[in-house]
């Protein structure tokens, strides 16, 4: 099935839900970071929590997710919005050289988290990152730092099949409402992981009812059981913002010294993409123009 976002509510219990299908999106992200299995278990979870974290923004606003980690994996970055565009990368992309998971994370890590509008900075927080676990460290910073009470998880199922890694990538995400029972939210939170629940998450059909037999099963010792209300939003896809003109910022953050060194070389300068890979080749001139540009403010670039 095609990607899909879908929001809503648990009436009756003032819990909003938001349910993601990411696996052609994160398809892409592994392709284009030709990432391993092990690269790609992490990417796509991550992407999948960003997706579904994002529901509660803004029209216009944006989501920039930033895991850091101390151990093999370095670094994690999401990137995504209402209007469904995402992209990411992975450093390193490749995992599975690892012993265990252990040594993927590390001892402890940090998430930071920036919400935006055309370019200016909204709102920002940061969290460590001691859970070891790209979605738990996510559900840490929004219980922690946004002070919602959250409950997020993922699946993902891996295939052989290189033109299509990522068989399966489902995330739902559950957050408390103004006038949630606290009480009533962490057993719904608790059961979240229960084995029940985590058979349909893991379910390799989606049908049409997917998601309410999740809901189901997730409530089903709660009498009376809530009403389930669900509503499509836009859908997640891959695609990368940059441009040349994006480019030519990176090239104003160089010191003077490297400028100098550039200009007396005099050879093409090549700059990579770290979202989509994209090669951009810009001239001497052109690094040249680009600083003696007066930086437009971040409001103004979108």
């Amino acid at each position: 099935m095609a990607d899909q976002l879908l929001l809503g509510r648990l009436e009756g219990f003032d819990v909003a839900v938001a349910y993601a299908l990411t696996a052609d999106t994160v398809n892409e992200a592994v392709r284009r970071h030709d990432c391993d299995p092990a690269g790609a278990h992490m990417l796509g979870r991550a992407m999948t929590a960003g997706v579904v974290a994002s529901a509660a923004l803004g029209e216009g606003q944006r989501l920039n997710l930033r895991w850091a980690y101390e151990g093999l994996l370095r670094t994690i970055v999401v990137d995504t919005g209402p209007d469904g565009a995402t992209r990411a990368f992975i450093s390193p992309p490749h995992l599975s050289a690892a012993p265990d998971e252990g040594a993927i994370y590390g001892a402890s890590g940090s998430v930071q988290v920036v919400r935006s509008r055309k370019g200016a900075v909204v709102a920002h927080g940061n969290t460590r990152a001691d859970l070891l676990d790209v979605v738990e460290d996510v559900n840490h910073f929004l219980c922690m730092s946004d002070q919602v009470e959250s409950a997020l998880a993922v699946m993902i199922a891996l295939s052989s099949n290189p033109a299509a890694p990522v068989r399966l990538c489902r995330g739902l995400l559950l957050q408390a409402l103004p006038g949630c029972d606290l009480v009533r939210f962490q057993r719904l939170r608790d059961r979240l992981y229960a084995e029940d629940v985590r058979a349909w998450m893991a379910r390799g059909d989606e049908t049409d009812n997917q998601v309410e037999n999740v809901l189901r099963a997730l409530c089903a010792n709660e009498t009376p059981a809530p009403r389930v209300t669900l509503a499509p939003s836009t859908a997640p896809f891959f695609r990368c913002s940059c441009s040349r003109e994006k480019m030519s910022g990176v090239l104003r953050a160089l010191p003077y010294g490297e400028r100098m060194d550039m200009v007396r070389k005099n050879e093409p300068v090549v700059v990579n993409c770290r979202f989509c890979g994209h090669r951009y080749e810009l001239s001497i001139d052109d690094c040249i123009r680009a600083w003696n540009e007066k930086p437009q403010p971040a409001g103004e670039t979108g």
